[in-house]
């Protein structure tokens, strides 16, 4: 196989040898500083390199920040009103429904044909709503949030530069937590793994059995290369136990970790990695999860059996028509990943210190296996970056983005041992990412039609100029956007009102 890699990183900006090895090429060393609102936009690695290159004044900073904060503002001010209009439309279209109602004791067939267009005006409206109050809101902060955590890069980075240098200076970088790097594979980092595949296998079985996975998908080339690339990472990792691969058939960007190295890769992220190295950064991130165990330490907290029950009741509202919130009748319209928001920070092993934790060992993994360590960083940066992408994928749902997290990586990547030359990519990934692209819009078209052909208790309420919300990714635009708990319940036999399809 044929893999391309990056050679000369050791270009910098003024800092040590070890330091040098993750500036990026090209960085600024122009005397006019770049303007703060352009820096914001600028991915994470050029941010680093230009706080390194110019210094740049608290007071400067913080008037841009406090002009963001105050920008974020406006713009959920008008979303906040066009929240409030959709709801005046959908109140005026029930008052019309009223009107209706006090025509007669039957429709005739005019009435009929109105109370149609009404209903479906007020679907449309429905679905507008949950557009506006669930998923614009949420990119509005994850867009602004990012630009804060830049912001904080430029005035944090720099003292903790030093502080790195003389740590490597006094050699006591290897005294940080893991800092043990060469030893991997043959230390300690969660002890007892070997005891949490039977509760993975359990999660899985009651995650399936309530309808909360998308359907696997199935495609032996495919499969074969995502499981060798997992299983190489973990020969490189402190996973101890194998590592078990599961594609999930939906165009959500994610991948998951349960106990027992039990790990989840959504075919919409395959997708959106522009370089094998990309894929290899979440895979690396997600077997840190599994390795440090950290399912199995929250799931002592907050047992599964309460999580999934939790799950399950959220279900039965919506199925029984009991919606408790708009917001709540979104996470269940829009599948399994959209139920993270309820369940899935838990269930998945996320927290704060835990996803530090990821961060730093799933590094230490894609460079013990040879790959560039800031992959994972890239992948993560482009996601909160990209316009309108933080709206169409659940990774910020379980993977929250803290200017923490930032400078925690930059730090670990610092104190890595530099290497002259990183895989970053190879052709079978791009074969196979184009494999995947043919082969998942098949089997989506598919399990679509399949979804439409399965019997109703009762006929739907259709209105023509319904359609599925667009997909952030063009290349799967069909989506997992009615499957998971909604489909599951319906094949059920129950009729959830108003639900996409």
């Amino acid at each position: 196989m044929k893999r391309w890699t990056a050679r000369g990183l050791s270009i910098g900006v003024g800092l040590s040898l070890a330091l040098q090895s993750f500036v990026p090429l090209g960085a600024s060393t122009r005397q006019d500083r770049v303007p703060l609102a352009e820096i914001v936009e600028k991915p994470y690695l050029d941010v680093l390199a230009l706080s390194e290159a110019h210094a740049f004044q608290t007071g400067e900073i913080e008037a841009f920040r406090a002009e963001l904060r105050k920008e974020k503002e406006q713009k959920l001010a008008a979303l906040k009103q066009e929240i409030a209009a959709l709801k005046s439309q959908i109140d005026e279209a029930r008052r019309k429904l009223q009107e209706l109602n006090r025509r007669g004791s039957r429709d005739d067939p005019q009435t009929a044909k109105e109370r149609h267009e009404i209903h479906c005006q007020i679907q449309r409206l429905r679905k507008k709503l949950v557009e506006k109050e669930a998923l614009e809101r949420k990119t509005i902060e994850v867009s602004y949030e990012n630009k804060e955590a830049k912001l904080d890069l430029l005035t944090r980075w720099p003292p903790e530069k030093k502080r790195i240098e003389e740590e490597l200076r006094s050699g006591r970088a290897r005294q940080r937590p893991y800092g043990d790097v060469e030893d991997i594979g043959f230390r300690e980092v969660g002890k007892g793994q070997e005891k949490d595949i039977k509760m993975g296998e359990d999660a899985i079985r009651q995650l399936r059995a309530l309808g909360l996975m998308p359907p696997d998908f199935k495609d032996e080339e495919v499969e074969a290369y995502i499981r060798n690339l997992a299983e190489y990472i973990a020969r490189n990792s402190d996973l101890r136990v194998p590592v078990k691969t599961q594609l999930l058939l939906t165009d959500e960007v994610n991948a998951f970790a349960l106990p027992g190295g039990f790990l989840f890769i959504n075919t919409g992220l395959i997708l959106e990695a522009e370089t094998e190295g990309e894929l290899a950064g979440v895979i690396a991130h997600e077997i840190a999860h599994a390795a440090a165990r950290h399912s199995a330490r929250l799931m002592r907290r907050a047992t599964i059996a309460s999580i999934l029950y939790q799950a399950a009741q959220i279900a039965a509202y919506i199925a029984t028509g009991g919606v408790v919130s708009l917001l709540t009748y979104y996470l269940l319209e829009y599948g399994f990943a959209g139920l993270g928001l309820v369940i899935e920070l838990k269930l998945l092993g996320v927290s704060r210190e835990f996803e530090l934790e990821a961060d730093q060992l799933g590094a230490q993994y894609l460079w013990k296996s040879g790959y560039d360590p800031r992959s994972f960083i890239t992948f993560f940066d482009k996601m909160a970056s990209k316009e309108g992408y933080a709206r169409g994928t659940s990774f910020f749902r379980t993977h929250p983005a803290f200017a923490d997290r930032i400078i925690h990586s930059f730090r670990e990547f610092a104190f890595l041992p530099p290497r002259e030359e990183y895989m970053t990519d190879s052709e079978e990934f791009h074969r196979i990412k184009e494999r995947l692209r043919k082969v998942a819009q098949e089997a989506m078209e598919k399990q679509k039609e399949q979804e439409r052909k399965r019997p109703r208790l009762r006929k739907e309420e259709t209105c023509p100029e319904d359609e599925l919300p667009k997909s952030p990714n063009p290349t799967t635009d069909v989506g997992w956007h009615v499957q998971g708990c909604l489909a599951r319940v319906e094949r059920n036999g129950l009729l959830i009102p108003g639900a996409l399809r």
